[in-house]
């Protein structure tokens, strides 16, 4: 039995598949630091298969979210693969059962996951990088929020509910017309029993009333999806960017969601009835609801804004 510490160059055999771990692209090589990126529930390695010349990633869950749970989403999600913008769902769970050799050589790596690894920007990304959002005009925040509303509109329509909709777990094409989510193992699906701990989203995304299984809900996507569309598209407003930190990573602060008061409200409001008039209704309506049912449903926001692109 080792303890699971990856350097560049090592080698994991997993079923008959051989994987390396590669070098950080930002650090100097004599470092010896592997291509690592660290989340709140899990460390991602980039990992490399030379049989198929294809990057992967594998999705080392940390000790406190480990679980069976795990591995039951994971044969669950299988079903949602060819649902547009859940390429993630393509993935193996390793358990003692289904790969006992390298669970009994590194037990660290009991429920990791092995899936692709999505190359791209996330939403939060882009909006930290100012040069690349001087370029974002507003035929592309009506093309990148038109697309991410049909991703969740797809998920509302399968009853399937991401849990943790916000700006860190989006990535999307330098086109700005295809999106990927991120971060699927919080995934409701009816199927699937509910997970001990219960998803409250991400700050700057979350309801003021949610409810006791939190965003793990029918409904909850709903007020998070607003919000994030409603960055997108106010992202492309530069009075917007100016009055927003370099290093935010989304555009509210949590005590500043669903005050009708707050000027940050106001300007985003200016700023998408300039940019996209007929979803100012939706957004209003999100902002002020009294619960994540009475947000729009997702297929408003998708029909809206594809309406809205024809028009352009």
């Amino acid at each position: 039995m080792a303890k699971f510490q990856p350097t560049p160059g090592m080698r994991l055999q997993i079923g008959a598949s051989i994987y390396e771990f590669v070098p950080h692209p930002l650090l100097p090589r004599d470092m010896g630091e592997v291509y690592v990126i660290e989340g709140g529930e899990a460390i991602i390695y980039q990992i490399y298969d030379r049989a198929v010349d294809e990057y992967i990633a594998l999705k080392l869950m940390k000790f406190a979210y480990r679980g069976e749970s795990i591995a039951r989403a994971t044969a669950q999600l299988q079903n949602y693969v060819q649902i547009p913008g859940l390429a993630l769902c393509q993935r193996v769970c390793l358990t003692r059962a289904s790969h006992p050799q390298v669970i009994a050589l590194y037990p660290e790596l009991e429920y990791a996951i092995l899936m692709p690894w999505i190359s791209g920007r996330s939403w939060a990304g882009f909006m930290q990088d100012r040069v690349a959002s001087e370029r974002y005009q507003p035929a592309n925040a009506i093309t990148l929020a038109m697309a991410t509303a049909q991703v969740m509109w797809e998920l509302e329509a399968h009853h399937v509910v991401h849990t943790d909709i916000a700006g860190s777990n989006i990535v999307f094409s330098p086109d700005y017309r295809r999106v990927e989510l991120l971060d699927l193992e919080n995934i409701f699906i009816p199927q699937l029993p509910a997970r001990q701990r219960q998803s409250q989203g991400t700050p700057g995304y979350q309801h003021r009333h949610l409810p006791s299984e939190g965003q793990r809900h029918r409904a909850g996507d709903r007020f998070a999806g607003a919000i994030l569309l409603a960055e997108m598209l106010a992202w492309a407003d530069p009075a917007i960017r100016a009055q927003t930190s370099p290093d935010a990573e989304s555009l509210f602060q949590p005590q500043e969601l669903q005050d009708v008061n707050a000027p940050r409200f106001q300007a985003v409001r200016h700023a998408i009835w300039n940019i996209c008039t007929s979803v100012l209704p939706l957004f209003d309506q999100a902002w002020t609801s009294k619960d994540l049912m009475s947000c729009p449903e997702m297929g408003t926001w998708a029909l809206t804004l594809i309406e809205a692109s024809v028009r352009r």
